[in-house]
């Protein structure tokens, strides 16, 4: 299900360029076997802010590695330090990084990242979050002692289909826990005078947020 109109989705789908062979692997993977990936719009997004900041970038959620690699492509100077949980999607991970060339611009940290987040050196400039829906918050708060005074935040999957916005009772595809913390998160980030958030329809909803002054 898109957050979109079917035609809008439609016409966003038909203006995306070739992929890589390696970016078109993933993807092919991804759909084959189920591997939940960022849409292709929101590893886009990455990329540009990649071009734009050259950060130092903590990611939480590597999967097989396609936000990573959209990020990664697009450094100079920065890196990417990415946290996986399952030793069988960082082992494939590592093996696309490896194929792509970009290695270099990667460090990949298995575990759960409510237990390696703290012994993280940072500091981070740019925080994307995609993984267990309902320890975001966790990760946030845990991420936050590391992040610079200016850094941005990028959180995947806030509209989960739209189904955020169902009335209560609705029938609805995503886990009701991940749903209302999805909900919660959202309210927060932009009532949270930490940031400077908003949250806007691109691939399943992303929440944008800088550190407030």
């Amino acid at each position: 299900m898109t957050i979109l109109a079917d035609h809008v989705a439609a016409y966003l789908t038909s203006l995306r360029p070739g992929r890589g062979p390696v970016m078109a692997e993933m993807e092919a993977l991804a759909e084959r076997d189920g591997v939940p990936i960022v849409h292709w719009e929101t590893g886009r997004l990455l990329a540009a802010l990649c071009r734009a900041m050259d950060p130092v970038v903590l990611e939480v959620g590597t999967a097989i590695g396609y936000s990573t690699l959209h990020m990664a492509e697009q450094l100079d100077r920065g890196r990417v330090v990415t946290l996986e949980v399952d030793p069988a999607r960082a082992a494939q991970a590592r093996d696309f990084f490896a194929r792509a060339g970009v290695s270099d611009r990667i460090e990949l940290v298995e575990g759960d990242a409510r237990e390696t987040i703290p012994g993280l050196d940072g500091p981070f400039d740019l925080l994307f979050v995609d993984a267990a829906k309902i320890e975001y918050r966790d990760y946030i708060e845990l991420a936050m002692p590391k992040l610079t005074e200016r850094a941005l935040l990028v959180v995947d999957n806030l509209l989960m289909s739209g189904e955020v916005a169902l009335p209560p009772g609705a029938p609805v595809r995503w886990n009701p826990d991940s749903l209302e913390a999805a909900r919660a998160l959202n309210a927060e980030l932009i009532a949270d005078e930490r940031w400077v958030a908003s949250v806007l329809p691109v691939g399943d909803g992303l929440g944008i947020a800088a550190r407030a002054r």
